[in-house]
């Protein structure tokens, strides 16, 4: 008897366009995509969360039968039916698959997981999603093929912004995030003064500006730096440190730069709906009608490596960060600009945990600070 030809495995790294000829793009696939779009990267653990918290999919409960045996008490969209999918939507190009592969894989190690990015066949179908050209969703795709620092650095980025999500939309409407701003439109520069009284020119580059609207105690707008740790904290010459992105936010919060550049979108009643960025080199853009309204003051969130102790105290990188304050000048060492928290202080499975008081300032007076207190 022939054996039948065993099914041929599909590549990890590679799409095999006519795996899924047939492929029919349904309104969750369309979900995940605009996912994709908003975020940039997102892993499929990421994906899984943002859809189970729009009702597109659930954890798998089981109940015991009279005949004793478990079984789902509910079927439809599970993980393992995302992967599913997943595989289907990148094989026929509708989404990328990027690796983060800058450490070394030994025997045993697996394959690294896959990160998502969009694909070249996204691109007609998200600008008839979104209204915006396909030529810029093209483009998307094209700078998404970067290395593995900056995808790992984007990765983080995206999950710190996954977790306020959910912590967002769990918090029954007493957290609303108003606003996420990524990109090359927050890019700036300012001249100021350093530690030692000499002029000097500072970039203001965050890696994200967000703002949340708290019940009953009103918004607050926040610029995140996730550092990795690889910036030293004070270089020599002009290589970019951490005193410099210290330094450059402080003359940009006193010049009031963001009033100048950042403004509220809102609705006709007053209420926050979104940000208006104001190009830099164009002043003629600036808002002049009633739908905009000022952003006055933000808070300059750091995300950094190590972990936070039950006696609430910080050791490595945090702490020496916060130590270098008083070389920095004498009013920062008492400065509450800048809060600092390590990474793993917030996790995905319980997003509440980015609004506990976790974050720590160069104040001595005060402890640890809550991005909703």
């Amino acid at each position: 008897m022939k054996k039948p030809h065993p099914k041929k495995r599909l590549s990890r790294y590679r799409p095999e366009k006519n795996a899924f000829p047939d492929l029919i793009i349904r309104d969750r696939d369309r979900l995940i995509l605009h996912l994709v779009y908003e975020h940039r990267f997102l892993s499929g653990e990421l994906i899984w969360h943002l859809l189970e918290v729009a009702g597109e999919a659930h954890r798998t409960e089981y109940t015991t039968g009279e005949d004793g045996k478990k079984r789902p008490s509910q079927y439809g969209f599970g993980q393992q039916a995302l992967s599913k999918r997943l595989k289907q939507l990148f094989n026929a190009r509708f989404l990328d698959r990027h690796y983060i592969i800058d450490q070394p894989l030994g025997r045993g190690s697996g394959t690294p997981r896959a990160i998502y990015g969009l694909g070249p066949k996204s691109a007609k179908l998200l600008a008839e999603q979104t209204g915006v050209p396909a030529q810029e969703i093209r483009d998307i795709v094209e700078a998404n093929k970067v290395k593995s620092p900056f995808l790992r650095h984007a990765l983080e980025v995206a999950t710190f912004r996954v977790i306020l999500e959910l912590a967002c939309r769990r918090s029954q409407g007493r957290v609303r995030l108003i606003f996420w701003e990524q990109g090359q439109c927050l890019r700036d520069h300012i001249i100021g003064r350093n530690e030692k009284g000499e002029d000097e020119r500072f970039t203001i580059y965050p890696d994200a500006f967000f703002a949340l609207e708290v019940e009953g105690i009103g918004k607050a707008n926040y610029f995140l730096e996730v550092d990795r740790g690889t910036m030293p904290i004070i270089a020599a010459g002009r290589r970019t440190d951490i005193r410099k992105k210290i330094l450059g936010y402080r003359h940009f919060r006193n010049f009031i730069r963001e009033n100048q550049r950042y403004y509220y979108r809102t609705t006709p009643d007053g209420q926050v709906v979104g940000l208006h960025v104001v190009d830099r080199e164009s002043k003629s853009l600036m808002p002049q009608d009633s739908g905009f309204e000022s952003i006055r003051g933000f808070t300059v969130l750091f995300l950094v490596p190590g972990s936070l102790e039950s006696s609430k105290k910080v050791k490595g990188r945090i702490a020496n960060i916060l130590s270098a304050f008083p070389l920095f000048g004498k009013a920062f060492a008492t400065s509450s600009l800048f809060w600092f928290a390590p990474f793993d202080a917030f996790q995905i499975d319980s997003p509440q945990s980015v609004f506990r008081r976790a974050w720590m300032i160069a104040n001595p007076r005060k402890g640890l600070q809550s991005l909703i207190e």
